[in-house]
């Protein structure tokens, strides 16, 4: 069975091979809820732990620089949810390594 660090890269590389065939910049963009959601749904898991492990492993990509925030790409928002809102790099990234 699959973790959700490496359900994640699956879901990536799907947005990353989408957006290269339509070019819909939106096609990078995370958000926590709906990603969580997807995975919970998929793995038959409660959401709020799902909604954690998330959460958690975005936060420290973002930190390693495998994903980006929307502080870091546009800048601070008056929407809360922009916290829990990321953006996929164009380019490849470096395969999901347990720490």
């Amino acid at each position: 069975m699959s973790t959700v660090p490496q359900k994640m890269d699956k879901q990536f590389d799907y947005q990353r091979v989408r957006h290269v065939t339509s070019g819909d910049p939106m096609d990078l963009f995370v958000s926590v809820d709906d990603l969580a959601a997807y995975l919970a749904a998929q793995m038959r898991a409660d959401l709020k732990t799902v909604r954690r492990q998330v959460k958690a492993e975005l936060e420290r990509r973002a930190d390693a620089g495998m994903v980006q925030r929307w502080l870091d790409v546009h800048g601070q928002s008056l929407r809360p949810d922009r916290a829990d809102h990321y953006f996929l790099p164009v380019g490849p990234i470096q395969p999901y390594q347990a720490a």
